[in-house]
């Protein structure tokens, strides 16, 4: 009887892999030791202050800043060795959308299409599906120039689906849009995630970025600060617990009395949110609650845990990076 033979399992290489890039202009250093990867099909969130280094690492993985410490791998391929092969992958818009301002948008979506190497007869049938899609159909003939800042803003997302890349790298693809241009973008990004295609993108707003992002990389005077899931960067990080309750009208019971509640958020007649002290057993706290409630003959509409949002997490890692920072330079 012979032995059945058994293969390692494959692991597949990450889309997208950054191993310790840095990067200077003169004295500046605008990277320092930049590294994380992004897996086929998942959105990555880059999130940080202004001059943080985000464009500037965004532009290295588009090919246009050649010089830099460290290795970037896009499909396997070194950046910028093999920048052809690696131009075939991506789709970039960067932050300001450098269109022709006398072209129309068919024609500057058309040259920039041919240049990715899509057929004529496929490039209109995709310029009109994308024009349709974001509303700009009746702006086919009309010139850059003259278009709303969140008009170009589309275009320059649109000429970076054209040629239907697999790594979208977007600097700043909400900025100017109005909210329900933003929900269109998010939606977009859930698309191409469904499709396979990576996303990896900047933006300063944090709410949209926790939308749709599968993992978040938070950078801060060029160092990644932390990088993975919101739900693990809260896990890595010591915040307040919140608890959300809310009671029907008529009805109020003082619940800041119980001594696991330390102070109180947002409160009106019927509801509140109260901080719970650190060490705290959530689940006795929310117990204690409902009994009191109970007890006092009220009713309850709503009760849960309020988890701290990407904004908490981000301003709690950038304060305690400055404090760091600060501590360093006493010494």
């Amino acid at each position: 009887m012979g032995h059945r033979r058994y293969s390692p399992a494959t692991v597949t290489p990450p889309l997208l892999q950054l191993t310790n890039v840095a990067k200077r202009f003169g004295y500046f250093p605008a990277l320092r030791g930049v590294s994380f990867e992004l897996q086929e099909a998942q959105v990555f969130g880059y999130i940080g202050p202004n001059g943080a280094g985000k464009t500037t690492t965004l532009k290295i993985l588009a090919g246009l800043l050649h010089e830099f410490e460290g290795t970037v791998h896009i499909a396997g391929k070194e950046v910028p060795l093999h920048r052809g092969a690696v131009q075939d992958v991506i789709g970039f818009l960067p932050q300001n959308a450098g269109f022709q301002q006398w072209r129309t948008s068919e024609s500057a979506l058309r040259s920039l299409g041919l240049l990715s190497g899509v057929a004529p007869k496929v490039l209109d049938e995709r310029i009109t599906m994308w024009l349709e899609r974001f509303g700009l159909a009746d702006k086919r003939h009309v010139k850059i120039k003259k278009l709303s800042g969140g008009m170009v803003q589309k275009l320059g997302l649109i000429q970076a689906l054209l040629h239907e890349p697999k790594l979208l790298i977007l600097d700043e693809p909400l900025a100017g849009l109005d909210p329900i241009s933003r929900n269109e973008v998010k939606a977009l990004v859930r698309e191409c995630r469904a499709r396979g295609t990576s996303v990896l993108f900047s933006s300063h707003i944090l709410s949209d970025v926790e939308d749709v992002a599968d993992s978040v990389g938070i950078l801060h005077a060029g160092s990644l600060l932390k990088s993975g899931t919101i739900d693990a960067l809260r896990s890595e990080l010591p915040v307040d617990i919140e608890i959300e309750f809310s009671v029907v009208p008529t009805f109020s019971v003082p619940l800041e009395e119980h001594q696991a509640v330390e102070s109180v958020g947002k409160t009106t007649e019927q509801s509140a949110v109260y901080r719970i002290v650190d060490g705290a057993d959530v689940d006795d706290v929310l117990h204690s609650f409902v009994e009191r409630t109970l007890a006092a003959g009220g009713r309850i509409r709503r009760l849960g845990v309020v988890h701290p949002d990407l904004d908490g997490l981000y301003a709690e890692y950038i304060s305690k990076a400055d404090q760091q920072q600060r501590a360093k330079r006493a010494k």
